[in-house]
């Protein structure tokens, strides 16, 4: 159900009209104790639209009169009230002259059909990112819209109807991957150029997104209903195997001696990510942001203790942040040894050499050199889905087959286990109890001498 401001009330006969009291200390300079107006229509999404925006000339009337002036009240057109006109409406009717002007008053002209879609957007997104959400989630649902208003128009949201739902699915099954990155061509020679087209996983992705940016529009009394509701596609494919794991080849590949960093190499992000990816299980950006004060050690148990506290670290839900215990393969490699060199040298993060980027943090770098060496290394077309995320599914999997539990596997990927008591009263598992979980992980032959393993500390010639 639709939240109705308390600004915004209904008269006897129907018609909605905008109420705010006058703070007491402005009233003289004001000229009244309460500003009211007929919205003139009986449709609660048009009246929901109009009085924000009277709400909002209201607010700047408000704030002059605060700073001394007084304000000119001639453009929102309120009407003064007497003593007993408010004292009637302390009953919830309005009397007097407001209900007589009611009465007679029109619905709204049938030209008025609120925002567009794009407008919808810019308010939508400027409320998820009060709400915290990250930059890049927030352009993510932006491009999608920016497709369907290049599908269906940039038309009110109240406008759109299911006929225009069942358009997008039709053209963006047609489009191939990243077409919402290619604003410069055509949709039609976007289609036609097309050696694959997206695939379902991505498609329903879109769906989401255009489904939560209707129930905004919805809660926000733009539209009556969602055209994007049921418009996704079901798949019989079980969820676990749509982003796959690493394999014992696929290891063997993406850490042969013959192709690996070095890890004295001034780009050390490149030597230490993948292995702290494939011993951990934590998201690239989680290992990107770390700082030196990250790597802890907890009850004589060094740990990576992914939060965001510090400059540019941001995580994806409050359950992301945690205590991972290190693993030995690490340790053997020398990663605590390169952190401590870090601190020597006055560093302040696990990779200094990468920048912060806007939208994708520190691991816009990252992850474009990974996507190039997956490349490099003989990944092909039939294993786009085997990404630097897929470490995470790969320690999910190892542990899942070694029989872990649900809740500890969740505790250390930084997802949310159990049910509501579990969840808020339950503290997060020590890192004692993590570790004999993590020292699980084993991949044979991964991390062995023959990796070019120069020096144990970070590269001097790296900036901090």
């Amino acid at each position: 159900m639709t939240h109705i401001p308390s600004y915004l009330l209904r008269s006897r006969h129907s018609v909605w009209y905008f109420r705010i009291a006058v703070p007491q200390s402005i009233r003289t300079l004001v000229g009244c104790r309460e500003i009211r107006r007929s919205l003139g229509t009986r449709s609660k999404r048009h009246a929901l639209i109009q009085s924000r925006e009277l709400l909002r000339q209201v607010q700047s009337l408000f704030t002059e009169a605060f700073q001394g002036t007084r304000p000119d009240t001639s453009a929102i057109g309120f009407e003064q009230e007497s003593s007993k006109e408010a004292s009637g409406r302390l009953y919830g009717e309005p009397t007097g002259a407001l209900s007589e002007r009611v009465r007679g008053e029109p619905e709204a002209p049938k030209g008025y059909v609120g925002p567009t879609i794009t407008q919808v957007m810019d308010e939508y997104g400027q409320y998820q990112r009060m709400e915290g959400v990250s930059l890049k989630t927030v352009a993510d649902k932006a491009s999608v819209v920016a497709l369907l208003v290049r599908i269906v128009g940039d038309v009110p949201v109240s406008h759109l109807n299911r006929k225009d739902a069942q358009s997008f699915r039709e053209t963006a099954l047609k489009l191939p991957p990243r077409a919402t990155q290619q604003s410069e061509k055509s949709l039609a020679k976007l289609a036609e150029q097309a050696d694959k087209t997206i695939s379902v996983t991505t498609f329903n992705h879109y769906v989401k997104h255009l489904k939560t940016l209707f129930v905004y529009a919805i809660q926000e009394g733009y539209c009556d209903k969602n055209p994007f509701e049921g418009l996704k596609i079901r798949q019989r494919t079980k969820t676990n195997s749509l982003r796959s794991r690493f394999d014992s080849d696929d290891l063997r590949r993406l850490f042969s001696p013959a192709t690996y960093e070095r890890k004295d190499s001034p780009k050390a992000y490149r030597y230490w990510l993948p292995f702290l990816g494939l011993y951990t299980g934590a998201r690239l950006n989680e290992l990107c942001q770390l700082y030196v004060d990250d790597v802890v050690s907890i009850d004589g148990i060094d740990c990576l203790h992914i939060q965001a506290t510090k400059p540019g670290q941001k995580l994806k839900n409050a359950a992301s942040e945690r205590l991972i215990p290190i693993h030995p393969k690490l340790k053997e490699l020398g990663f605590l040894a390169y952190v401590d060199g870090l601190k020597d040298r006055g560093c302040q993060r696990v990779f200094p050499e990468l920048s912060l980027h806007k939208r994708h943090g520190f691991a816009a770098n990252p992850s474009r050199w990974f996507a190039n060496y997956r490349a490099k290394v003989g990944f092909r077309d039939g294993e786009e889905r085997k990404d630097f995320h897929s470490f995470r599914h790969t320690v999910a999997d190892e542990l899942k087959q070694a029989g872990i539990s649900e809740s500890l596997i969740a505790a250390l990927l930084g997802h949310t286990s159990g049910g509501i008591t579990y969840n808020r009263y339950g503290k997060d598992y020590a890192p004692g109890l993590l570790l004999p979980v993590v020292n699980l992980l084993s991949f044979d032959g991964i991390g062995s001498s023959g990796l070019r393993l120069a020096t144990t500390s970070c590269s001097s010639s790296t900036p901090c």
